[in-house]
């Protein structure tokens, strides 16, 4: 299951339906994140950690609503 959450999570990237750039909340927390390193490359592991984060919070999300739909349905 993880993996195809990945492909998906990557998929919706791809294709914009998941686009953080759109986002203000979340460009404001990323600037003040980069600005941390004063106009050098963010740490690898920096990144990662908030590409982690994205995509745990898609899957959360993703769970969460495949759970609402099996209550609606259940209902």
């Amino acid at each position: 299951m993880e993996e195809k959450l990945k492909v998906l999570y990557d998929q919706e990237i791809e294709r914009a339906q998941l686009d953080f750039d759109r986002d203000p909340e979340y460009q404001s927390y990323y600037t003040q994140a980069a600005a941390l390193w004063e106009g050098r490359d963010m740490p690898a592991a920096v990144f990662h950690l908030l590409d982690t984060s994205n995509f745990l919070s898609f899957a959360h999300g993703f769970r969460l609503g495949a759970r609402l739909a099996g209550w609606v349905r259940a209902g």
